[in-house]
């Protein structure tokens, strides 16, 4: 998938363009509004984006409240995001968060405050969730890491631990340190 995420990111920035100036246009026909020089250029409203692989496959959906694009650094904003990754048109992870950031160059998205993380079930893969804080995702790595406390819990455990890494191509968890749990064996 290399370079697939940053397709997916270019992607994103030319729907947030294109959305950005129709809504623009629609408001100066309306309106003049001020806008300040570290203010949003432009938003979008209920985005809904998709990435479709070269063989037609859905690869990423990510789905947002509401997008700001601020040009001062070239960062955006989003609000009550949600990101589905998907290999061969199914669904694997489930990641929604509070709020988030996507760096200007797209190589980081931080998924910020409460964060909720659900492993599907698949072929090879038994379900679970994560409740964690400020996630910070690297789509061309296809990894997800916090530092911050988290629980991890699925019908026959709950682990708690400080810091996790999550492999979302290897459909792995590394939980870092102070990790403690319960396993049910009978389950």
């Amino acid at each position: 998938m290399n370079g697939k995420p940053t397709v997916f990111f270019t992607m994103l920035l030319i729907c947030m363009a294109v959305t950005g100036w129709l809504v623009q246009r629609q408001a100066s026909l309306g309106e003049q509004r001020d806008l300040s020089s570290s203010g949003p250029d432009l938003f979008v409203d209920d985005m809904d984006l998709k990435l479709i692989s070269d063989t037609g496959t859905l690869q990423y959906r990510v789905k947002a409240q509401r997008l700001d694009h601020f040009p001062y650094d070239d960062h955006s904003e989003l609000t009550r995001p949600v990101l589905e990754v998907f290999r061969e048109d199914q669904a694997l992870w489930y990641i929604q968060s509070e709020r988030g950031r996507v760096s200007s160059g797209y190589d980081r998205v931080w998924l910020l405050g409460k964060v909720e993380i659900r492993r599907l079930e698949g072929p090879d893969t038994s379900p679970f969730d994560i409740q964690t804080s400020d996630l910070l995702i690297k789509p061309a790595e296809e990894t997800a890491e916090t530092q911050q406390a988290s629980i991890i819990q699925s019908d026959r455990y709950r682990m708690e631990a400080v810091g996790v890494h999550a492999d979302l191509r290897e459909n792995r968890v590394e939980l870092k340190s102070r990790v403690r749990g319960r396993i049910n064996v009978a389950g």
